[in-house]
């Protein structure tokens, strides 16, 4: 009987535990979703949910979906590695066989082991949105540079034919009228001579 009871014990010892391994995840997860990216909000809440596969799958998808930046696959492969690593990690941990077998400390330590995992798996999150920021930079900045070198060119175009348009309509127009004045006014002065 005091087997049994002792058993109870233990198993709501690590069901609680359990429990508050969870909360202290999702605690620091409402911490980081303050005004994060879809990636981040996406692969922590499915890794606190114990999701495991489905964040893995999601990881990969989000950075196979990006096909319209070349660089960045390449640039994030091995945070995608690392980061499904610690989602293994993180995996294996919190789902420990013989967890109950354990001692308090060594079951304590399994769990800041977990939260180092998250919190690292965090910062790996974070740095792959920096790369896709900086990608997506890139590209806009690239888009202004091809904008603004058509709107040179074409105002380069514009200018050019408005001054061969000036030099052979108005500035022959304009020559001629002055030859004419010129031969009106030495006319008057050689009238006004003789």
């Amino acid at each position: 009987m005091e087997a049994k009871t002792l058993s109870v014990l233990e198993h709501a010892h690590i069901t609680e535990m359990q429990q508050d391994l969870k909360r202290k995840l999702q605690e620091s997860q409402k911490t980081e979703t303050n005004g994060i990216g879809a990636l981040r909000r996406a692969i922590l809440g499915l890794v606190v949910g114990e999701n495991y596969d489905q964040a893995k799958d999601s990881l990969n998808d989000y950075v196979g979906e990006k096909h319209q930046y070349p660089a960045f696959q390449s640039r994030v492969e091995r945070y995608i590695q690392h980061c499904v690593e610690l989602i293994q990690a993180i995996q294996t941990k919190r789902n420990f066989p013989g967890l109950a077998t354990l001692s308090l400390s060594k079951q304590q330590e399994i769990h800041e082991k977990v939260i180092e995992h998250f919190e690292e798996l965090k910062q790996n999150l974070k740095h792959i949105e920096k790369i896709e920021r900086d990608h997506k930079l890139t590209d806009v900045r690239s888009t202004v540079w091809v904008v603004q070198s058509i709107s040179v060119s074409v105002f380069a175009v514009v200018a050019m034919a408005f001054i061969v348009d000036l030099e052979s309509g108005l500035f022959t127009s304009l020559i001629y009228m002055i030859n004419h004045y010129v031969d009106l006014a030495s006319t008057w002065l050689v009238n006004l001579v003789m």
